[in-house]
């Protein structure tokens, strides 16, 4: 049994989900990614018109950066066609300077103005990496950044921006990817002023950490881009592998899933729309403590734990990942892939339901935003970065993580020639089949990811042969595999009662699956639940929408959260925390 491993993405098109996450995924690029007006978005650009010192300028970059990722799961080549034809129609609005802003010169380096840049860079160096290796895009990227350096005049970054410094030096990552493909050493150079200055304005974050500084204590607490800034940091490590910059990334990671991170896997709180933290897995279950878990602070989270994966300390990065993906990320998005909700949803502890934020609304196309907001701009992201984590390379073979229906192209392991086929109905069903079609035996190791939340050690048949994988970490089979060899186990979905940390409320799990209770499931979503864990499927026509529906003892019926309030409209009321009698 192993807990850390050594964690790579697979190659572009080596894995192909066929359960939700793959369906949301594919219904996301057909209704949405698709369907993006990306000349509107490069407009900004080109015409520099954001005089309101707003943030539409993160917009093309995260909805590109997201496209391109998508594509590594599945092919569509209409998508594909957009993204060469919307970075090429960027790269136009690149001045003889090498500025590209949304922003007037005047107003440049204020507000989100380097915010917006940044997600330039991602997508353009993602296309250069996933898509092209064009030279006009490494020239662009290096005039930008340049550019940027120019501009600051050697003043420290965070000192502009917003949030303590924190939107503008979540630059880092972005700048460490320049210097990857360039290796243009003052790229480096600037990387280390950032990461020494620590991020923020206000103090040093990635020192305050390690000092043992609470996330809700750093900077502003501002939730979305301190994560950022810490997968910064992570990206910086490769370059300079101080043993200080690892502790911090992983000492932060641990701070944040231990102190906010909610039962649903999301995170955010505090203001209207759910984006600091806030002692969040403590205060979840107040009704006073602002909106709950900001889509793109659960979308920036997962980027923190494959952040944790690439620093080969994944002990708890892909349990994280898995739990969130299954609640948090796929309860965001309607099932057409055409909407993602904001706060997601406020509150957990009392009736609730997910709805759009106020510039989500498409009647309000007439807003500064033209019916975009950033977390339907971010969460096609954390569906891309789902499928990529779900199976990973190792350097023997391969982990998976997430075991729905998908088929393993396993060529990427050397002299293996085949493909791994998962049979299930998982995150709604434990019974996992797995089949290894080869073109001839080979020797590659296995790594299964074994549930925390399983009760007992989990027996897992190899063939005739019975391995044994304790729960909350790696069973690691490495033998000499044959075609037609199968693997057949079966996760435990009994129910579990989980009680808040403040000791008045119950939740309901299964599973990977947090529970909640739904409107159109019958009664009164406020009337708690009996204790009794024994429960019955019930899959009738009408609820079938729920995906995973069960009914209790006294006859109330929880579904998955991924399902609850799924119609998106305020009547589609749903509850998560439920009062202890």
């Amino acid at each position: 049994m192993n807990d850390t491993i050594s964690l790579q993405h697979m190659p572009v098109n080596a894995v192909k989900l066929q359960g939700i996450l793959g369906s949301t995924l594919h219904n996301t690029i057909i209704n949405r990614l698709n369907t993006v007006n990306y000349r509107n978005m490069v407009d900004i650009f080109r015409y520099r018109n954001e005089i309101d010192n707003r943030w539409r300028c993160e917009f093309w970059g995260k909805v590109v950066r997201s496209a391109i990722w998508s594509l590594r799961s599945e092919q569509n080549q209409e998508l594909e066609e957009k993204i060469h034809e919307t970075v090429h129609d960027m790269l136009s609005t690149q001045t003889n300077d090498g500025c590209i802003s949304s922003y007037p010169e005047e107003r440049q380096l204020k507000a989100w103005d380097i915010w917006g840049r940044k997600y330039v860079m991602i997508a353009l160096l993602r296309y250069y990496d996933t898509l092209n290796p064009d030279p006009q895009v490494k020239n662009a990227l290096t005039r930008m950044l340049d550019h940027l350096i120019g501009q600051l005049n050697g003043e420290p970054l965070q000192n502009f921006g917003e949030h303590c410094g924190l939107a503008a030096c979540s630059i880092l990552g972005a700048v460490v990817g320049i210097y990857r493909i360039t290796g243009e050493k003052r790229f480096l150079d600037f990387a280390k002023k950032i990461v020494d200055a620590g991020c923020c304005s206000k103090h040093n974050i990635f020192e305050e950490v390690l000092k043992g500084t609470p996330p809700c204590e750093l900077a502003n607490g501002k939730a979305y881009e301190m994560m950022s800034c810490f997968q910064g940091l992570a990206d910086y490590y490769v370059y300079e592998p101080q043993p200080q910059y690892k502790k911090a990334v992983l000492k932060f990671f641990d701070a944040v899933r231990t102190q906010e991170i909610f039962i649903t896997g999301g995170g955010g709180m505090l203001d209207a729309v759910g984006e600091f933290w806030y002692q969040g897995k403590r205060n979840q279950t107040r009704l006073d403590a602002g909106a709950n878990g900001e889509t793109c602070v659960t979308v920036t989270y997962l980027h923190l734990c494959d952040a944790v994966m690439s620093l080969s300390d994944v002990s708890s990065a892909p349990l994280e990942m898995v739990h969130t993906t299954c609640n948090a990320l796929l309860g965001a998005v309607r099932n057409d892939g055409r909407f993602w909700c904001h706060a997601n949803p406020t509150p957990l502890a009392g009736a609730a339901s997910k709805v759009p934020a106020s510039d989500q609304m498409t009647q309000q196309r007439t807003t500064p935003f033209d019916g975009h907001d950033c977390c339907i701009a971010q969460g096609p992201e954390g569906l891309a970065l789902a499928a990529m984590d779900a199976v990973m390379r190792t350097p023997g073979g391969v982990a998976i993580h997430y075991f729905e229906p998908m088929e393993i192209d396993l060529s990427s392991i050397p002299g293996v020639k085949g493909t791994l086929t998962i049979e299930s109905n998982y995150p709604f069903n434990g019974k996992i089949y797995i089949k290894a079609d080869l073109e001839q035996a080979a020797d590659f190791e296995l790594h299964l990811l074994v549930p925390a939340w399983q009760k007992n050690p989990l027996q897992i048949k190899v063939n005739d042969r019975i391995y044994t994988g304790n729960p909350g970490g790696y069973l690691a089979i490495k033998r000499k595999w044959s075609n037609g060899d199968f693997i057949q186990f079966e996760l435990d979905f009994s129910m579990r009662r989980e009680i808040s940390p403040d000791g008045k409320f119950k939740a309901f799990l299964a599973g990977p699956l947090v529970l909640a209770r739904d409107s159109r499931l019958g009664g009164d979503v406020n009337v708690p639940p009996p204790d009794d864990l024994q429960y019955t499927l019930c899959m009738e026509q009408e609820n079938s929408w729920a995906r995973f529906a069960c009914r209790l003892s006294d006859g109330t019926k929880l579904c998955a959260y991924i399902s609850a309030g799924s119609r998106f409209l305020p009547g589609n009321l749903l509850r998560v925390w439920h009062d202890i009698k």
